[in-house]
Order: structure tokens, then sequence, then C-alpha cells
């Protein structure tokens, strides 16, 4: 009994400890709650595998690829991507390709976050993390969207991008134990506009890729494919 009051104690206390640490004059919204006009925006886009500890480690900060099918993509909705400068928003997006079953996922066995170091200035605990996901930064309008820890799924990867609404899976693949191996693109992309305000809104979404062909450590290049058409699916439908 003592030792399930102190667990509980120590859960409470972590808790709270992560809630003192929140900003309170942050504010992550879902991106399906935009609502913006266009406008000009920078581009940061990193890739990530996870190392053999299992964290997530920043494996590419420039890819050209990536990058023209963001700007094809935002440029038929009237935004401009600026290289330098000031703009109206700043865009994120950040790509992982991994077995999220070999992820090490903190405490509470649920977290895989992006590192600290890899975001820079403007990482946040709130927006920073590919798992859970608990309906926050996601459209909360579909239920597979509020527990991808519970929903998995195994898609195509061929096709059009209009074909492959049904490949990108709000849920993902659950945790645990599975066979056989498989990797798996995990996509957050997260928008800040520019302001002077005191509040900082951020608008958050998350999504994950059908599976993707086993690959010993899973590097980006096997989930490649996959990650370009759920970036630019979220994209189209977002803004």
């Amino acid at each position: 009994m003592q030792r399930k009051v102190l667990l509980a104690a120590l859960v409470a206390l972590v808790a709270l400890g992560g809630c003192a640490q929140r900003d309170p004059n942050l504010q992550v919204r879902g991106l399906n709650e935009f609502g913006r006009a266009s406008g000009d925006y920078t581009l940061t886009l990193k890739t990530y595998e996870l190392d053999a500890k299992g964290h997530a480690r920043l494996v590419g900060s420039e890819d050209p690829s990536l990058r023209r099918f963001v700007a094809r993509a935002l440029a038929d909705k009237g935004y401009t991507l600026k290289t330098s400068g000031p703009a109206r928003y700043a865009l994120e997006a950040h790509l992982l390709c991994a077995d999220t079953r070999k992820a090490s996922l903190g405490f509470m066995a649920e977290e895989l976050r992006l590192p600290a170091e890899a975001v820079g200035a403007g990482y946040s605990e709130d927006i920073h993390y590919w798992l859970p996901d608990q309906g926050r930064g996601l459209n909360t309008s579909d239920p597979r969207a509020l527990d991808r820890r519970d929903v998995g799924s195994r898609r195509p990867t061929g096709g059009t991008i209009a074909a492959q609404q049904g490949e990108i899976d709000r849920g993902g693949a659950p945790l645990g134990s599975q066979e056989p191996a498989f990797c798996q693109g995990r996509v957050l992309v997260a928008v800040t506009p520019a302001g002077s305000g005191p509040v900082r809104q951020v608008f958050v979404d998350r999504s994950a890729t059908g599976d993707c062909p086993a690959a010993p450590n899973c590097p980006v290049e096997t989930c490649r494919a996959a990650l370009e058409r759920v970036l630019v699916y979220e994209l189209d439908t977002r803004f």
C-alpha cells in the first residue's frame, strides 16, 4: 500500500511540475482552426530518425526536394516562401521515419518528442512532439485522431495525392510488440503568425503515414515518398 501511495505522489508531483513549466502566454490550437489570410512565410524543415537509444535525432535541416513540395503546395493557395527576413507566418515541418515501437517514450511510456536542441529558439513541450496526440493539435472532428496509440493500419503507398487520403493515418500504428517489423513516417506541422502581442499563437497538426517498407534503423529515405504525400496533403487541406 505504501508503495502505491508513494508512486501516486510521485506521479502527481511530476504532473504538477509539467504544469508549472507551461508558458501561460502560449496558445496552441489545431491547424484546422487556422483560417488566416494568405501571405508570405518562412520555412523550417527538418528530418529525424531514432538513435540507438530510441531518441529522435536530427539528420537533416535542409532538404531541397521537400522544400519544393511545400512551396508548390502553398503557392497554389497564395502563400509566398521567403528565404530571409520577417514574414507573416513561420512554418515548421518536422518529419520522422522510425519504428515507433523502438522509441524511448519517456516516464509515462507515451512521449515521442523532438530534441530541444534541434528545434532551437521557440521550442515548447506543448508543441514539439509526435506522440501522444490526445486530441491536441489535431483534426479533432476525426475520431481516429484522438488516440493514435490504439489505432493501426496497413496502407498501400502508390497512387496520386487525391488517392492518398486513406493512406494518411490519423491514428498511426499502436505502440507495443508487433510483427513483422516496419517503418512509419510521422509529420508535425506548426504555424506561428507574426505579431507583437503578449500571447503567442501556434497552430499545430500531427499525422502519420501508413507503413513504409521495413529497413534497419528506418532511414528517412525509407519513408520519403510517404512523408512527401502526407505533408502535401496536410498543407493542401489545412490552409
